[in-house]
């Protein structure tokens, strides 16, 4: 399961990485770079039922990461709510063929199928590139991830975002204090999301079936 919040920061300020959020105290943080590529039907079929599958490359990690997003659902403090499930691979597949094998082999078609009624073809749809600033804050079992994302996209402007993010439904009902303490930090400077950084790709890339860019 992930639980998150995704925000723009328009601000020209150097960013910044509180030491306490929410009574949660800062233990860990990383910088490394990422590059997702994601998969979906010629029709974007995945992205239209909400749904993403990505194939994640880490500069500090040996191997990449096969990860399937669901679809997900806001919760009251308007954080998004999905399952995610997530776990390294020995190989980046070629096409939507290697992809489809993939699947099978960890027993997730049936997943696609339960989403889509079929397991379709599949193809890389697109790319995006992520400089990541992560870290974690803790408070006992809890654990809180905030990320700074500077999101290079294959069209348009680049982004940078802030991102929370929890696998804990426990944890996640800290994440609408970790809100206000950031609006309160940042004010006007952080503006949530009008996307997800996979609709945001394909938003920028296939336009014509995002006319409203509905969420």
């Amino acid at each position: 399961m992930e639980i998150e919040l995704q925000y723009l920061y328009t601000g020209d300020e150097p960013l910044v990485v509180p030491a306490e959020l929410a009574s949660f105290v800062l233990a860990t943080s990383a910088i490394f770079d990422i590059r997702d590529t994601f998969f979906d039907t010629p029709s974007l079929a995945l992205r239209m039922a909400g749904c993403s599958l990505r194939i994640r490359r880490q500069s500090n990690t040996p191997t990449p990461f096969f990860t399937w997003k669901g679809p997900s659902v806001r919760r009251e403090d308007h954080a998004r709510e999905r399952e995610e499930i997530e776990f390294p691979v020995d190989h980046i597949p070629a096409d939507g063929a290697e992809m489809a094998e993939m699947l099978h082999a960890a027993k997730l078609h049936k997943k696609v199928r339960g989403v889509l009624g079929a397991l379709p073809e599949l193809a890389v749809i697109g790319e995006l590139e992520n400089r990541r600033s992560s870290h974690e804050y803790v408070q006992g079992l809890h654990r809180v991830e905030l990320c700074w994302d500077r999101l290079r996209f294959p069209l348009g402007p680049p982004q940078i975002r802030l991102e929370l993010e929890t696998q804990s439904s426990a944890s996640g009902r800290f994440i609408g204090a970790f809100d206000r303490n950031l609006r309160a930090l940042f004010g006007k400077r952080l503006v949530e999301a009008e996307h997800g950084k996979a609709k945001e790709l394909c938003v920028r890339l296939y336009p014509e079936r995002f006319g409203d860019r509905a969420a």
